[in-house]
C-alpha cells in the first residue's frame, strides 16, 4: 500500500501496488462524535429535532444502543443528597449528588423506595458525613446500616408538605391552624435560637391542646363509621395528633435541626443544607421536564434518557468515552437503522378481516374467530 492522495474531505487515500486499487480510511470515531454530540444536544435540550428529522432519526439510531455508566470515585463527601423520582409504569430512578456541587454520584432504577435499593446505591459510595432525605422509611433504614456514623438531616420542605397533608392548607380546627403555622415556620429558621423558639412553642402547644390529642371515638357509638367493623376505638383527631408526634420524633431524635450543630460545619465553617432543593431542582424536575420536551419516546428509550441526563450531570462528563460500545457494533456488523429483527414481522393474517370473519393466506379459504 501506498499513498495516494486525499479524498474530497481531505482524508488520505491508499492505493495496492499489485492491483492498483485504492480506498479511503473510515472515520468512524470522528464521525460517531458528531452523530452523539447533535443527539445529546436534542435530547437535553427543548427544541425539536433538527434538519430533516428523518434523515435525524437515521443518523442518530445508533445512539440509543449507548448505554452511559457512572463509575464510582470513591470521593468522601461532606454532604450527599438522596431521593428518588416517579416515573410512569412503575418506574423509580434512585440518584445521589455532592451536596455542595450538585454533581450526580450515583443512580439505579428500581420499583420502589426499599431499603434493599438502597443499600445498593449506597454501597458504591463512601459514607458522607451528613445524609440530606426526604425522611422515608428505606432511605433512614439503609443509611443507618450501610452508614452507622453518618448524621441525617430531615428536609425542612418535605416535613412541612407532611405536615400539609395531615392538617390541609387551610385546617378548620384552632389547633390545626396553630400547629400548621409551626410547621411553615421550619423552613425559615436558620440560627438555633430560632430553634430553641420554635421548640418552646411545639411544647407549649402540646401542654395547650393535650386534653383534645388523647380524645377518642368508640366504635359503638358510631357504628356506621367503616373503622367500627375492625376496631372497637381510635382517636378522635388522628391527623392532628399524628403532626404533632412526627414534629416531636424529629426533634428529638436530633434529624430536625442537625445543620445548627457545630461539628458538622465545613472546613469554610458553612453548616450543611436543611433541604434538599438542590436534588429537586438540579435533577429531578430537570428528568421530567426533559420527558415532557421528548414525550413518545418508548419507555426504553425514557429510562436512556434519564440516565443520560443524570451523566451529564456527573462531575466530570465525557459522553465520548462510551463511543466504544457502538465501534464494537461496527465491528459486528450492527445495522444503524431500525431494520425490524426476529419477532418484529408482520402477521398478514391480522389485517385481511372482512366483517367477523379471517381470510387465511394460505389456504384462501374464510373462517370466523
Amino acid at each position: 500500500m501506498k499513498k495516494n492522495g486525499h479524498d474530497r474531505l481531505g482524508s488520505q487515500r491508499w492505493m495496492c501496488t499489485d492491483c492498483n486499487a485504492t480506498r479511503g480510511v473510515r472515520h468512524y470515531r470522528r464521525r460517531d462524535r458528531g452523530e452523539l454530540g447533535a443527539f445529546l444536544a436534542w435530547l437535553l435540550g427543548p427544541a425539536a429535532q433538527p434538519g430533516p428529522s428523518r434523515t435525524f432519526r437515521r443518523r442518530t439510531a445508533g445512539c440509543w444502543r449507548i448505554h452511559p455508566r457512572l463509575e464510582p470515585d470513591g470521593v468522601v463527601r461532606h454532604v450527599l443528597m438522596a431521593d428518588g423520582t416517579y416515573l410512569r409504569h412503575g418506574r423509580c430512578l434512585l440518584t445521589a449528588i455532592d451536596g455542595a456541587s450538585g454533581a450526580v454520584v450515583a443512580f439505579r432504577w428500581c420499583r420502589h423506595e426499599t431499603t434493599a435499593d438502597y443499600l445498593a446505591l449506597f454501597e458504591k459510595i463512601p459514607a458522607p458525613d451528613v445524609l440530606v432525605c426526604d425522611g422515608m422509611r428505606g432511605i433512614e433504614t439503609a443509611a443507618r446500616s450501610a452508614w452507622p456514623s453518618t448524621r441525617i438531616q430531615r428536609c425542612l420542605v418535605h416535613v412541612r408538605r407532611d405536615c400539609v397533608n395531615d392538617l390541609t392548607h387551610r385546617p378548620r380546627l384552632q389547633a390545626g391552624r396553630e400547629l400548621k403555622r409551626l410547621a411553615d415556620a421550619l423552613v425559615t429558621i436558620r440560627e438555633p435560637d430560632q430553634a430553641a423558639r420554635w421548640a418552646v412553642q411545639l411544647h407549649d402547644w402540646q401542654h395547650r391542646w393535650h386534653a383534645m390529642l388523647h380524645e377518642r371515638t368508640f366504635a359503638r357509638e358510631h357504628p356506621d363509621d367503616p373503622r367500627a367493623a375492625r376496631q372497637s376505638w381510635w382517636w378522635t383527631h388522628q391527623p392532628l395528633r399524628r403532626c404533632y408526634r412526627r414534629l416531636e420524633r424529629l426533634w428529638r431524635n436530633g434529624t430536625l435541626f442537625a445543620f445548627h450543630d457545630p461539628g458538622l460545619r465545613d472546613a469554610d465553617g458553612r453548616p450543611p443544607q436543611r433541604t434538599s432543593n438542590r436534588l429537586e431542582c438540579g435533577v429531578n424536575a430537570p428528568i421530567k421536564r426533559m420527558l415532557v420536551n421528548h414525550r413518545g419516546l418508548s419507555d426504553e428509550h425514557r429510562m436512556l434518557a434519564c440516565e443520560w441526563l443524570c451523566y451529564m450531570k456527573s462531575e466530570h462528563p465525557d459522553p465520548y468515552r462510551f463511543l466504544d460500545q457502538l465501534h464494537e457494533q461496527h465491528k459486528e456488523g450492527h445495522p444503524d437503522d431500525d431494520t425490524p429483527g426476529m419477532g418484529h414481522g408482520i402477521d398478514w393474517n391480522e389485517f385481511r378481516h372482512i366483517g367477523t370473519k379471517v381470510i387465511d393466506l394460505e389456504s384462501g379459504l374464510p373462517f370466523r374467530q
